[in-house]
């Protein structure tokens, strides 16, 4: 007699894993171990992300720091508690040699004005409302003195000379001067020394340009700290004597 199938069962065949287990099975052990391997990597990530934040905020304190220490010294790493130096002090003597005459008048007049007879060419005083060009400017002529101190209190230095200067020293001083910002170069017959150089308030008369006053003088007014207009126009002014 032939035994029938149950409904059931027929045609299908017994389910089994890998290893004949339950697949279900296998399949939840399989995403447990993903799972698993997603929760190590983000607690990884998140260590990595806490310790630069925690980075971040100890260099910004130490940079809070410095900057506190550095207003409080006066100065970078290493300032100390003095005074970091800004420069040369506008009302003392910075170079050897050099006079210095403070409290200079200013403003603008028209037409001619009268400066004392010394120091020659002036330092400063009331001038005209034309600055004398003096980006590197040399001139062979003498230079109205108004036009001249205009310059001045922008910042530049003037040089000049007188008759006893040589030509070989001429020479070396417009080396010095031509197509320099905020300096300038005339001849000024009146004057008493060979070379006088003049920025507002100060003021060095010296022989020779090999001096090493000279050099000094150039570096510490040329648009220095005694300008009375800082970064004022040295261009577009007078361009003649």
């Amino acid at each position: 007699m032939t035994q029938r199938q149950s409904p059931g069962h027929q045609g299908r065949p017994a389910s089994s894993g890998p290893d004949g287990g339950d697949p279900d099975l296998a399949r939840r052990e399989r995403l447990a171990v993903l799972r698993r391997g997603e929760a190590r990597r983000a607690r990884r990530e998140r260590r990595l992300v806490v310790g630069a934040i925690a980075l971040m905020a100890t260099a910004g304190l130490a940079v809070a720091g410095w900057a506190v220490n550095a207003a409080q010294d006066g100065g970078g790493p290493g300032g100390g508690s003095a005074q970091r130096p800004r420069g040369p002090d506008p009302d003392k003597a910075n170079v050897p040699g050099e006079r210095v005459y403070p409290n200079q008048a200013r403003g603008h007049r028209t037409g001619g004005v009268r400066y004392p007879a010394n120091p020659n060419p002036p330092v400063g005083g009331v001038h005209d409302p034309v600055w004398q060009n003096a980006g590197g400017d040399v001139y062979e002529r003498p230079l109205r003195p108004e036009h001249a101190v205009h310059s001045l209190e922008h910042g530049a230095v003037w040089v000049t000379y007188g008759k006893g200067a040589t030509a070989a020293e001429i020479a070396t001083f417009e080396a010095k001067v031509h197509g320099v910002p905020y300096r300038f170069m005339s001849p000024n017959p009146g004057q008493t020394g060979a070379f006088v150089l003049t920025a507002w308030g100060h003021q060095l008369s010296v022989t020779s340009a090999t001096d090493p006053s000279v050099d000094r003088f150039l570096g510490l007014y040329t648009s220095g700290p005694q300008a009375q207009e800082p970064g004022g126009p040295v261009t577009g002014g007078r361009a003649e004597p």
